[in-house]
């Protein structure tokens, strides 16, 4: 059995979107939890309130996921949308794809479009 984390991090990277703007990939990893609150929530707050942001949430290296970080993961998604922007949740581990499934959280699951820039519909 692999040791999980007792902390989340996320790292930002720039990329650039098919329409030639600037988009962030976020990289989470470790636990997406309560106890992530404190660490993530300024980070990820000042990322949803730019405007008209291309977001794509890199969900690979997190090791777990309860009900408080899916609510992390769902009010960036709704202050993205809010500002005009677009986000997708991606690379979802097979653990944590169940978890939203489970969950009934197609808004965390639904992929990126095919031209490579993620959307996700408004309404959950």
């Amino acid at each position: 059995m692999r040791p999980t984390p007792l902390h989340s991090t996320v790292t930002l990277h720039p990329f650039a979107t098919a329409q030639g703007g600037c988009g962030l990939r976020a990289a989470l990893s470790g636990r997406i939890d309560h106890a992530a609150l404190p660490g993530l929530t300024p980070l990820l707050r000042r990322v949803a309130e730019a405007r008209a942001v291309t977001l794509r949430v890199d969900l690979e290296r997190v090791e777990f996921l309860d009900s408080c970080g899916i609510g992390i993961l769902l009010a960036l998604r709704n202050a993205v949308l809010d500002h005009g922007g677009a986000i997708a949740f991606e690379n979802h581990p097979p653990r944590i794809r169940r978890v939203l499934e489970r969950s009934r959280i197609v808004a965390l699951t639904v992929p990126s479009l095919s031209n490579g820039c993620p959307a996700l519909p408004a309404a959950a």
